[in-house]
């Protein structure tokens, strides 16, 4: 579990316009609220809340946020739970939404998942690895987040699939997921043959949808 120091400064709710200002200025606009307690507005530094989510933790890193606010400053123990993007600039942060949390409560978190190896079935027999799962949500404590969790899929032949059953986990960790789930197989690999088969079949469906409806005759 990764825990960063980040100052926040409070702000009063204003305009988009002073939202953008802020923005300027390499502020990023956010809402605190969560456990009961007071929702507030503060502006966080861009560069340091980049810079905390890039930690080994990734988007689960806790936050001790220092409100410095006038001769009365506080600390707020939170984590992010929405991070909104320019839909273009994708590096560019709009605003931010701070879940407040207990080091001592259970929360549910969405934790990556980390592939070790490479497939028997891919490197002696052609077989094609197909990932259906890239992350799992866990019920833990904060401090037992994990910043990803390991599978090795390395044993695997052709034929052969993981579910989240088979995920080996420590026991501070409870899985939130379908058991059967399905989270990688090892596939057989395609012909070609098989492929020329999909691309006569996509062919004929496309000159299908081109070619017009027969119009109904009605009566006059």
């Amino acid at each position: 579990m990764e825990r960063t120091k980040i100052a926040a400064l409070p702000r009063k709710k204003g305009s988009k316009g002073s939202r953008k200002q802020l923005r300027m200025k390499g502020e990023l606009p956010a809402v605190v609220y969560g456990r009961g307690g007071d929702t507030y507005l503060v502006s966080l530094n861009s560069v340091e809340l980049k810079r905390a989510l890039h930690t080994s933790a990734g988007a689960n890193v806790v936050l001790d946020m220092e409100v410095r606010a006038g001769d009365k400053p506080f600390v707020d123990t939170v984590m992010v739970r929405e991070l909104q993007r320019h839909p273009i600039q994708k590096d560019l942060l709009l605003h931010a939404d701070l879940i407040r949390i207990s080091m001592k409560e259970k929360l549910e978190v969405s934790v990556p998942l980390n592939f070790v190896g490479e497939p028997e079935g891919v490197k002696e027999h052609g077989g094609v690895l197909q990932i259906s799962l890239r992350e799992i949500n866990v019920l833990c404590l904060p401090g037992d987040i994990p910043g990803h969790i390991d599978v090795d899929v390395q044993a695997l032949e052709i034929g052969d699939s993981l579910n989240v059953e088979d995920l080996q986990l420590p026991s501070e960790l409870e899985i939130l997921d379908d058991p059967a789930e399905n989270i990688a197989s090892v596939l057989h690999p395609t012909t070609e043959e098989e492929l020329e088969a999909e691309e006569e079949e996509m062919e004929e469906a496309e000159e299908g949808a081109e070619e017009p409806a027969e119009e109904e005759e009605t009566e006059e």
